[in-house]
């Protein structure tokens, strides 16, 4: 019982306050509430469940690096994809050597800090609470939720997002379920939450390396589908495949089986 309570809470810190302060509209405390959702996770899941869950268990420096590989090739075949179906194309105007930089380091560090937050306290939370599968199931889309809050209140942060028809909606959301299961299971076959967090940060840093030289990603109503991100059919495809080909691994069964107070 305990168990699910922590993870409400968490729930409600993470999807709650930055919510909330971003529906004030006012524009200081949105920028107070678009700081509190990059930092809220982080801190909600250390404060939770010190520890992360995976006491004993040691980092697999390798699956680390191949996670980073893992997440790049989908991302890359889902870029490459588009580009060739004509919905992504490349500009002329690529962004100052200085404001790249700055997106750049902007990206790594919110990339590194949200893996901290979901695939560290939040997944064993979820997983201690639900169960691995449930739990896992769950996290996914309170993660979607998380991102849609603030496209809802059409603040900037997901400018593609705010101007998406409602399937690029419902397809980011089953996006947002595939993603999580990989890197849940990045997280597995690494020994920890770094694991996810090269997984997640190394497309985000190609992309955006594109996106800051010249690239440009279309957002047409009628070539959402090859969106080239999550709310695309092609990458949520390219996750996918990425799941069934990457074994499931077997320390959070283990941690649901050990550390489950929910009685």
């Amino acid at each position: 019982m305990m168990a699910r309570v922590r993870f409400l809470l968490f729930c409600a810190i993470v999807l709650g306050l930055p919510g909330g302060l971003m529906a004030l509209k006012d524009p200081r405390i949105g920028d107070l509430g678009k700081l509190a959702m990059i930092l809220s996770p982080a801190i909600a899941g250390l404060a939770l469940n010190p520890g992360l869950g995976r006491r004993g268990e040691r980092i697999c420096w390798r699956e680390v690096g191949r996670a980073a590989l893992v997440t790049l090739t989908v991302a890359g075949l889902a870029l490459v994809a588009s580009l060739v179906a004509g919905a992504s194309a490349f500009s002329r105007e690529p962004m100052e050597p200085g404001q790249a930089l700055a997106a750049l380091a902007a990206t790594s560090l919110t990339s590194v800090l949200e893996e901290l937050g979901w695939a560290g306290g939040g997944l064993s939370l979820a997983v201690k609470a639900f169960g691995r599968r449930t739990g896992v199931t769950v996290l996914g889309l309170v993660w979607a939720a998380w991102h849609l809050i603030p496209t809802a209140l059409k603040v900037g942060l997901f400018p593609e997002l705010e101007a998406a028809p409602p399937m690029m909606l419902a397809t980011f959301v089953v996006a947002c379920l595939i993603y999580r299961e990989l890197l849940t299971r990045l997280v597995e076959r690494s020994g920890s939450w770094l694991g996810a967090a090269a997984g997640h940060a190394a497309p985000n840093l190609a992309i955006t390396a594109c996106v800051t030289s010249g690239l440009v990603v279309l957002t047409r109503s009628d070539a959402w589908p090859l969106f080239p991100a999550p709310g695309g059919v092609l990458f949520a495809l390219f996750a996918l495949a990425a799941v069934v080909l990457l074994r499931p691994g077997l320390g959070l069964r283990g941690q649901a089986a050990s550390g489950d107070d929910r009685a």
